[in-house]
């Protein structure tokens, strides 16, 4: 289980720092944040987080 999060981690970071910007930046680290306080939440239970992730990180929208 801890390789599959490592893994998972490692492929968020790659995709954050390829091709996003600071308020998709955010929104993945809130993500990430959420699942270490919260490790046997499920995709669906991270996924009902998300409005409150992008409200969150609403000052980086458009830069």
């Amino acid at each position: 289980m801890k390789m599959a999060t490592t893994s998972l981690l490692i492929l968020t970071l790659a995709l954050i720092a390829g091709c996003s910007n600071k308020f998709d930046e955010c929104v993945a680290k809130e993500k990430e944040s959420y699942r270490s306080r919260n490790p046997g939440a499920s995709y669906g239970q991270v996924q009902t987080k998300q409005e409150e992730f992008e409200m969150l990180c609403s000052s980086f929208k458009g830069k």
